[in-house]
């Protein structure tokens, strides 16, 4: 089912506050186009962007509030948070300092109702790598690999290689698939006549 309504993947940014999600967007597309801020809580509603993604082209990035917000207001930020999964293609978890709990379980287990694709990141790989013991826990699961990755110092080219990687055969193919003119008229093996007229 091809949820994105352009032909362009829609990818959704999900995780807790201040886990780097903002900076990931910059570092993915080689841009400052999301707001950063070392205060905790910074996205309040989703925010859709169409941008351009070296490996994917073009793409609509959604940035989602912190699915650990509190009070009233938080709660309708995660709530509309999670309504963008009626629209995403494919999502990004995004972790850091080795945490993943309850708010992580619960995302995945959304994700895999909307049957939505998805990898997970390990932001902030600079102030604390990650352990085997995280990978070993999420191994237990879920399927999805897991990729540290540092937004502050991405001078490792391979490793956004990778991600990008990872979220190219993650996307499903079908969105990558542009409508022809005659669409599914015709079926493969069959034959067009064209008719041109005389003049």
């Amino acid at each position: 089912m091809v949820k994105g309504k352009d032909n362009k993947p829609h990818i959704g940014i999900f995780g807790r506050r201040n886990t780097g999600k903002s900076s990931f967007i910059n570092c993915l597309v080689n841009q400052d186009i999301a707001i950063v801020s070392e205060q905790a809580g910074t996205t309040t509603d989703p925010v859709k962007k169409s941008i351009e993604i070296f490996g994917i082209g073009p793409a609509i990035i959604i940035d989602t509030a912190g699915i650990d917000d509190t009070g009233e207001l938080g709660i309708k930020r995660i709530e509309k948070s999670l309504e963008t999964l009626k629209t995403v293609d494919c999502a990004v978890l995004m972790i850091s300092g080795n945490m993943f709990g309850e708010f992580e379980k619960e995302l995945v287990k959304s994700f895999n109702s909307w049957d939505v694709p998805y990898i997970i990141v390990h932001n902030k790989s600079d102030v604390e790598p990650m352990n085997e013991r995280l990978e070993q826990k999420i191994g237990e699961l879920v399927k999805t690999p897991v990729l540290d990755f540092s937004t502050i110092n991405p001078i490792n080219p391979k490793n956004l290689e990778n991600i990008i990687e990872y979220l190219r055969k993650t996307i499903p193919e079908s969105i990558f698939q542009k409508p022809t003119l005659i669409g599914d008229l015709v079926k493969k093996g069959e034959y067009v006549l064209l008719i041109t007229p005389h003049r």
